[in-house]
C-alpha cells in the first residue's frame, strides 16, 4: 500500500511542479471515447443512475427535481429533453432557505436509487433531500438544516391502478426517516441498495451522511460528532427497504418510534441512552468526514461495499465499508501514518476538523483498531503538508472525490476497476486485484490510471451502462461554482467549469481490428506477469521488460489506431528501450511477439 501511495504521490507531484495547464496535458477522453451531450442546462445536477427500467435518472440539487430519460431516449446522443417526474417547489414549506452561495445546503436534492425488484412490481425509488432550516449570513455562524429519506412510487400514465395522472410521475409515499442533520457543508447524501437479499431475505438501503462540516469554515463552532455512535453525523446508515412489520406505536413518545420499522434489527449498534438501550440505531459504520460515493461491487464472486470520501487538506479515501467499523475521522485522516500530529515541528498538520491531533496512531489507531482505507490519495508527510498554502484551497493535495462506481464491462484493462469522479481533475480509475481487496499496483506504472481522463471537467457523478459490451458511460458535470474541491487541478488557480450543468455520454471507440485481449494470451512458459510495458503515458521512451524464459528473438511492434504498423524492433534481449519521440501525441498499440511468432502481449499506450 505504501508503494502504491508513493507512486501516486510522484505522479501527482509532477503535476504540481510542472504547473501544466489542462490544455497542455494530453487528455485521453477524446481518444478513447466519442463524447456527446445528452442533456444540458441542468440546475446543479447531483446524482445520475442507470435504472433497472433502462432509463437514466437524475437529481438536481438546487432545482429540487427528479428527471428521467426514458429507454427510447437513452440511445439518442445529443440534446435530449428529459422528463420531469418529481419537483419539490422552491419557497415551499420544505425549501425555505435562501439560495445564495454559502447559505444553501451542500447538495439539496441528493441521492437516488431504484429497488432491485423494480421490474417485478416493486416500482420504488428512494430519495434523499435537505429541507427546512436556517443558515445565517454571518460567516462564522453554523448552518442547521434537516434531511430526510423518502420512498417514492413510480407511476406511468395509463398504468392500471395508478392515480389519475396524464404523464409519468414519481409520488412520495413513505418517509423512511426525517430530522436527520443537515448543513451547508458535508451532507454527503449518496445511497445504494444491497444487490441481493441479505440474511433476513430482504434488501437493505445504505446511506452516507457527512460530519456537517463541523470544525471548519463557518461551522467551526459546531461539534464534530463523527465518533459519536448515538448521532447520525459522519456515518454510513443502514435501513430496511420495506417496513419490518413492527408497526408504529399509537402514541409515539419519540421520533425514533416513527422510524424504527425502517431500522434493521441486525444493525450493529444499540442506543446508549438507558431509555432506548434496547433499540437499534441506523448507524452502520462511524468516523466518516464526507463520503460522497457508495457502491456495491462484485469481485471473484464476493460482494463488497465501496465508498469514496473527501479528505481534509489531503488524504482522500477509498474504503471498503463493513458493519460496525470505525474509519477514524476526525482522529485520523487516511492511513495511520502520523502525518497529522502535534509532535513534529510543522504547524499545518496539527488539527483535523479544528481539533488538535497529538498523534494519529497512539491516540486512536492503536487503541480502537481503526479501519484502514483501501486506498488513500496524497497521504503527504508532515513536512510536505507544511508546504500547503492554507489560504488557497486550489493548492491542497486533494482530488475531491464526488462519487464512485464499479466497472465490470469489456473496456480493455478496466474490468474490476473503481471509477472515481473528481471535482478537481476529471475521472480517476483505480484497478483492483482479482479479489477486489486492494488497488493492484502491477496493473500499470501509473497507479491512478493508464491515462488521464476529462481533465478540466468538474464531474459530480457517473453512471455505467449495465451491458458489458456497450462501452457507455455517463457523467454529470457540476454547474458553475466551486467548493473546497474546485476545478482546476493543483497549480493554485481556479478554472471555470467546463460544460457546466450537462450530462455527457462517453462511448468507447472501436479502436482496432487487431486482437486485443484484456489479458495477454496464455502461452506455454509465459504468464501475464512476464511482460511489463512502461511508462504509460510515455513521452520519449517506452520500455519493454520481460522475464527470462521467453523464446527469443523478441519483436516489438507499434500500431496506430487504424491498424497501420509504424515501428518494429527485434532483439535477443528481454529488456528493450524504444524511442517514441517522433510519434504524434495520441493513443497507440504495442505488440510483443516471441521467437515462435506468437503474440504474447498487446497493450494500448498514450504518447504525450
Amino acid at each position: 500500500m505504501q508503494k502504491q501511495n508513493l507512486t501516486l504521490f510522484l505522479l501527482l507531484f509532477s503535476i504540481f511542479t510542472k504547473q501544466k495547464s489542462d490544455a497542455q496535458v494530453t487528455d485521453s477522453a477524446s481518444i478513447l471515447f466519442d463524447i456527446d451531450t445528452v442533456v444540458k442546462n441542468l440546475g446543479y445536477p447531483w446524482e445520475i443512475t442507470y435504472g433497472y427500467d433502462d432509463s437514466l435518472w437524475i437529481t438536481e440539487a438546487r432545482g429540487y427535481r427528479v428527471l428521467r430519460i426514458s429507454p427510447q431516449r437513452t440511445g439518442i446522443a445529443k440534446n435530449v429533453l428529459p422528463q420531469q417526474v418529481l419537483k419539490i417547489p422552491l419557497n415551499s414549506s420544505e425549501v425555505t432557505f435562501g439560495r445564495s452561495i454559502g447559505t444553501w445546503p451542500q447538495g439539496g436534492m441528493q441521492g437516488l436509487v431504484l429497488h432491485p425488484e423494480f421490474n417485478s412490481g416493486k416500482r420504488w425509488i428512494y430519495l434523499s433531500y435537505v429541507y427546512t432550516g436556517t443558515c445565517p449570513a454571518a460567516p462564522s455562524s453554523p448552518c442547521y438544516f434537516r434531511t430526510k429519506i423518502v420512498r417514492c412510487r413510480f407511476y406511468t400514465a395509463g398504468e392500471a391502478g395508478s392515480p389519475n395522472i396524464l404523464k409519468d410521475t414519481l409520488i412520495i409515499t413513505d418517509t423512511v426517516i426525517s430530522n436527520l442533520p443537515g448543513s451547508n457543508d458535508h451532507n454527503s447524501g449518496r445511497m445504494t441498495i444491497s444487490p441481493q437479499p441479505e440474511t433476513d431475505g430482504t434488501y437493505k438501503l445504505y446511506y452516507t451522511i457527512g460530519d456537517m462540516g463541523a470544525g471548519q469554515f463557518n461551522n467551526a463552532s459546531r461539534t464534530n460528532r463523527a465518533q459519536d455512535r448515538d448521532t447520525c453525523e459522519g456515518k454510513v446508515l443502514r435501513f430496511n427497504t420495506e417496513p419490518d412489520g413492527d408497526g408504529v406505536p399509537s402514541s409515539p413518545i419519540h421520533d425514533y418510534d416513527r422510524w424504527r420499522q425502517w431500522i434493521p434489527n441486525d444493525n450493529p449498534f444499540n442506543h446508549s441512552a438507558t431509555a432506548f438501550s434496547s433499540l437499534k440505531t441506523p448507524v452502520f459504520s462511524t468516523g466518516h468526514r464526507n463520503a460522497q460515493g457508495i457502491v456495491w461491487g462484485n469481485a471473484n464472486g464476493v460482494w463488497r461495499l465501496y465508498s469514496s470520501e473527501h479528505g481534509d487538506k489531503s488524504d482522500d479515501e477509498i474504503n471498503i465499508i463493513t458493519s460496525g467499523s470505525n474509519y477514524g475521522w476526525p482522529k485520523v485522516a487516511g492511513l495511520c501514518d502520523d502525518n497529522y500530529n502535534t509532535s513534529d515541528p510543522y504547524s499545518n498538520n496539527d488539527r483535523l476538523a479544528g481539533q488538535l491531533v497529538p498523534d494519529e496512531s497512539t491516540t486512536f489507531c492503536d487503541i480502537t483498531g481503526n479501519q484502514r482505507p483501501l486506498f488513500s490519495f496524497f497521504n503527504w508527510t508532515g513536512s510536505q503538508l507544511q508546504t500547503i498554502n492554507l489560504s488557497n484551497i486550489f493548492t491542497w493535495p486533494t482530488i475531491a472525490p464526488s462519487g464512485i462506481d464499479f466497472y465490470t464491462g469489456n473496456i480493455p484493462g478496466w474490468k474490476n476497476s473503481l471509477l472515481i469522479p473528481s471535482l478537481k481533475y476529471g475521472l480517476y480509475r483505480l484497478k483492483l486485484n482479482n479479489s477486489g481487496t486492494f488497488v493492484d499496483s502491477s496493473s500499470s506504472s501509473n497507479i491512478v490510471d493508464t491515462f488521464p481522463l476529462l481533465h478540466g471537467w468538474r464531474i459530480r457523478d457517473i453512471a455505467i451502462h449495465p451491458v458489458s459490451n456497450s462501452g457507455k458511460l455517463w457523467v454529470i458535470i457540476d454547474s458553475t461554482g466551486s467548493t473546497s474541491g474546485p476545478t482546476g487541478g493543483f497549480n493554485g488557480s481556479s478554472t471555470s467549469t467546463r460544460d457546466g450543468g450537462k450530462v455527457l455520454m462517453l462511448t468507447y471507440k472501436t479502436l482496432l481490428t487487431l486482437a486485443l485481449n484484456e489479458e495477454p494470451l496464455i502461452v506455454p512458459g509465459v504468464t501475464k506477469e512476464s511482460i511489463r510495458i512502461f511508462p504509460n503515458p510515455a513521452k520519449e521512451l517506452l520500455y519493454v521488460n520481460g522475464q527470462n524464459g521467453i523464446r527469443k528473438p523478441i519483436t516489438v511492434q507499434i500500431y496506430n489506431l487504424n491498424g497501420n504498423k509504424l515501428f518494429e524492433k527485434t532483439g535477443n534481449s528481454v529488456n528493450l528501450r524504444i524511442g517514441i519521440s517522433s510519434l504524434s501525441s495520441g493513443m497507440y498499440v504495442v505488440r510483443v511477439i516471441n521467437g515462435l511468432g506468437m503474440v504474447i502481449h498487446s497493450q494500448k499506450f498514450i504518447k504525450q
